[in-house]
């Protein structure tokens, strides 16, 4: 948040400017009242902003493209303008993905807010106030739009009416501004509302899967021809040498940037895991277990304690990974009166994730408002992660059906590099051999090859094989990446040196 604040500050600077403005999204008025409410600033400040930061960026690519290549200068002010506009782009699209990133939360936890409120309705008294019991359940959740509902219930105690608070309240998430509206409209009485009906996450998710081989080819693309085209780039001596070493976090940054925006799109799921780590799917197969086994004896009319100690004998035999952290605390839970919402807690830290995390917290506050109707509350929870569950194994199948051309394309490109690159050092020596010495020719070839320049070609060949492999693999989500990387550079080195020591014995 902090980071947010700076840059809504770096932004303002330029408000009183006359100055161009660079806009790269054509935002709704939804998201421009977005801006202003939450942000306190607008999109005409960051466009400014953007303008002044695509100038600088490109100043300072086409100043050290003069120095340190030999490119055309057409080329250089093509890709230096390329490269500002990319991170003007990134800096314009700050506050927006902030926003994403917040609905996104939002949405993920709405079924459980859903959930919550039912059991309001339920367990209530009539003439309890349902608004304010709405109120201080958002109170309770740790989610962005937490501290706004503190206000809400601060001006309530002023004499403001709680209706006409949420009925203006406008969030990042248009599924949960509708949800309040609709419970404002129906005066918080009406228990018509479908729990389960999909949300903007679940039907980003299913646009994602359409998508996602597509986005996998743009990833294979630059995965693959960057490190040829560096080939290229170094045999037709176009670049200095120790600029070359540049390229090995260029070229990290690029394809970090295209995972995280291409295939990343489904963090916020609640009952996906998204790295398919069969050690994480065990671990959360287990906690859905044992939630299950809970809500079952939770009907009993049994204490959340005793509840949970059944469910853990019961389950004893059939969990690993859970089995000792739950095996300390059942512990305490017999010797010390260990009370169920210090059980909660600590799982909460052991669990170490946002996602067991607002499962346990709607668990926790459950059985505060009642332990036997929370029963029924956790199988709801548990039918909405078995929908999500649905929808990761469909993901999983995309992914396992691309593995085959990921191994591939892992130890062909070392192939193909190692190849080219154990040539080049020498093109030089074999042109001058063959008296081929024309003007042309010696403007490309002017530079003798030493052992230093070839040891940063090798250094920045087989860190630009290792990246391109790393992300492949992150694309299939294996867990075994050393043994590939691994064979994948000793194929590089092994072709490398076949084509250098048959240069030397050509020569």
């Amino acid at each position: 948040m902090k980071n947010i604040e700076i840059y809504i500050r770096f932004c303002k600077k330029f408000h009183k400017y006359k100055t161009p403005r660079l806009k790269f999204k054509e935002l709704n008025e939804r998201y421009q009242n977005l801006y202003r409410k939450l942000y306190n600033t607008n999109e005409s400040d960051i466009n400014k902003a953007s303008f002044f930061i695509f100038l600088s960026c490109f100043f300072i690519s086409l100043s050290f493209s003069i120095l340190l290549t030999s490119f055309n200068l057409l080329i250089i002010i093509l890709y230096s303008a390329i490269l500002s506009l990319i991170s003007s782009y990134q800096f314009n699209s700050i506050l927006y993905k902030d926003i994403s990133n917040n609905e996104s939360i939002l949405n993920s936890i709405l079924y459980l807010i859903k959930i919550d409120f039912s059991l309001i309705q339920k367990t209530a008294e009539t003439n309890s106030d349902k608004c304010l019991n709405f109120i201080r359940i958002m109170i309770k959740y740790n989610i962005p739009i937490s501290t706004y509902f503190k206000t809400v219930f601060k001006r309530v105690h002023e004499g403001k009416s709680p209706e006409e608070e949420l009925i203006e309240m406008q969030t990042p998430s248009s599924d949960f501004d509708s949800f309040t509206k609709y419970l404002v409209i129906n005066k918080f009485d009406n228990y018509d509302f479908d729990l389960f009906a999909e949300n903007s996450l679940e039907n980003q998710f299913k646009i994602y899967l359409k998508q996602v081989q597509s986005k996998m080819s743009i990833l294979f693309f630059i995965g693959l021809f960057f490190p040829i085209g560096l080939c290229f780039i170094i045999l037709f001596q176009l670049i200095n040498v120790l600029f070359l070493l540049i390229f090995i976090p260029f070229f990290f940054s690029v394809l970090n940037l295209l995972f995280k925006k291409f295939i990343r799109n489904q963090n916020y799921l609640i009952g996906l895991i998204n790295d398919f780590s069969r050690i994480e799917r065990k671990k959360f197969e287990e906690f859905i277990t044992i939630l299950r086994s809970f809500a079952s004896n939770l009907k009993s009319n049994i204490s959340p304690e005793q509840a949970f100690l059944k469910s853990y004998n019961q389950n004893k035999n059939s969990i690993s990974i859970l089995k000792k952290p739950l095996k300390n605390q059942i512990s305490n839970l017999i010797n010390s009166s260990y009370p169920f919402r210090e059980l909660i807690e600590f799982l909460k830290s052991e669990l170490n994730s946002w996602r067991y995390i607002i499962i346990l917290d709607a668990i926790k506050n459950f059985v505060d408002k009642n332990a036997y109707f929370s029963s029924e509350k956790i199988r709801e929870i548990l039918a909405i992660i078995y929908k999500h569950q649905k929808l990761g194994k469909k993901l999983e199948i995309v992914m396992k059906g691309e593995k085959f051309k990921i191994y591939f394309f892992i130890f062909l490109l070392p192939v193909i590099t190692g190849a080219i690159s154990g040539f080049f050092p020498f093109f030089t020596i074999i042109i001058h051999n063959l008296e081929f010495t024309g003007d042309i020719l010696n403007l490309f070839f002017k530079n003798p090859p030493n052992l230093y320049s070839i040891g940063i070609i090798f250094i920045v060949l087989i860190s630009s094989i290792s990246i391109t492999s790393y992300y492949f693999l992150k694309l299939i989500y294996n867990i075994r990446k050393f043994p590939f990387i691994l064979g994948s550079n000793l194929i590089f080195i092994l072709i490398f040196l076949i084509s250098f020591i048959n240069i030397i014995n050509f020569i």
